[in-house]
């Protein structure tokens, strides 16, 4: 089981034994005083898995999109998402009802990332990111190093930095100091 299981191994097998039995996760869940919810979906991985393979860990898999899609339009077509997680190998069913919603709000363009739209990126980052260098001039001229830097295009990455580091510690500076005041005037120091 694990880790960050709300039920005890001990709990989880009773509750497996119950499932064997024919009783359902709420009537598990009363029988063995625990969270209902929890329970649910430790049913659902039994569904799926069956007995033995519910208590070991299970290797996630990547499904392409458009086997989510193909998936999700069988399950709204009828067929049962029990049966579905099981063709597929899922741990639980729970991610088929979750492609299912996702194909319902979008369609087709489910599952497919949306292009970049670059917003909050200054031309010197985009230009970065594409592998390019943005120092790089047909005719490089030397910079006026006495010349104000009003624009972020106009700052390199390595100066972005620092000026990042100078800004953090006169923060840090910053806050202690004020604890430093407040101590004293506190009559702590």
């Amino acid at each position: 089981m694990r880790q960050d299981c709300l039920i005890t191994n001990d709990q989880a097998k009773a509750a497996i034994e119950l499932f064997d039995q024919g009783h359902g996760y709420a009537a598990a869940a009363t029988k063995l005083d625990v969270h209902k919810p929890t329970l649910k979906l430790l049913h659902d991985r039994w569904l799926v898995r069956g007995t033995m393979s519910v208590m070991e860990p299970h290797q996630r898999r990547r499904i392409p999109a458009e086997q989510k899609i193909a998936t999700a339009k069988r399950y709204l077509d009828g067929e049962h998402k029990v049966e579905l997680a099981k063709e597929l190998g899922l741990a639980s069913s729970r991610p088929i009802l979750d492609w299912v919603k996702e194909y319902r709000d979008k369609g087709d363009q489910a599952f497919t990332s949306p292009p970049a739209s670059g917003k909050g990126t200054t031309a010197r980052m985009r230009a970065i990111d594409s592998g390019q260098d943005p120092d790089s001039d047909p005719a490089p001229s030397k910079p006026d190093l006495m010349a104000k830097k009003t624009r972020a295009e106009d700052i390199s990455l390595a100066e972005y930095r620092q000026l990042q580091d100078r800004l953090l510690r006169a923060e840090a500076e910053n806050a202690y100091l004020k604890k430093l005041k407040a101590l004293r005037q506190n009559g702590q120091l």
